[in-house]
């Protein structure tokens, strides 16, 4: 993978105060920054395009879904780490798009394409920040895409390897998804 792949474009922060927890991803020019990089249906043979770079409000990832050679997905991917969401009870992402389109929280216990995801769908078109907030009790599980289950016990939540976002509703077209932040608490 090329060093044109890996973005740079969240500050993440730990908050306690008193009894109260949240994990900030908040994406934006002058932040502090990991690693998230751009991996697309390339990866097995598919056509799709995208790109994310910093806004002084947070990052634009957008591009072009294809679904020629078997394509069909774009994402946006945190750097692998140790994360333990079985804590928190809500997420909320503030994005804005410019299409109907429905884009997915991607959650990731184990990396490998094969293996079980847990996602949550989200999306509307709108020129104004929109603010999505759910349980994490209502994420959905699936695999390649499949879903295998809907609603989980948080608690199962624990040693997660990366988080992120992914585009792969079997629809051609472009799309811009930009997100200001994503939340647990």
């Amino acid at each position: 993978m090329s060093l044109m792949n890996w973005i740079g474009v969240f500050w993440v922060s730990f908050i306690v105060i008193g009894m109260e927890k949240e994990l900030i991803f908040d994406f934006g020019e002058g932040k502090n920054f990991g690693r998230w990089t751009i991996i697309n249906d390339g990866v097995m043979g598919g056509l799709s395009q995208s790109q994310a770079r910093l806004t002084e409000d947070g990052v634009l990832f957008s591009g072009t879904v294809s679904l020629k050679n078997n394509g069909g997905f774009v994402s946006l991917r945190g750097p692998l780490g140790r994360y333990d969401l079985s804590e928190f009870t809500f997420c909320e992402i503030r994005f804005k798009s410019d299409t109907d389109r429905k884009f997915e929280l991607l959650i990731e216990k184990e990396t490998p394409f094969h293996l079980p995801k847990y996602r949550k769908k989200f999306g509307a078109k709108g020129e104004d920040w929109q603010i999505f907030r759910f349980e994490l009790k209502e994420l959905e599980i699936s695999r390649m895409g499949n879903l295998i289950a809907q609603g989980i016990d948080p608690g199962e939540l624990k040693e997660l390897q990366r988080i992120g976002f992914i585009l792969a509703d079997k629809q051609e077209g472009s799309f811009t998804l930009q997100i200001d932040y994503l939340k647990f608490f």
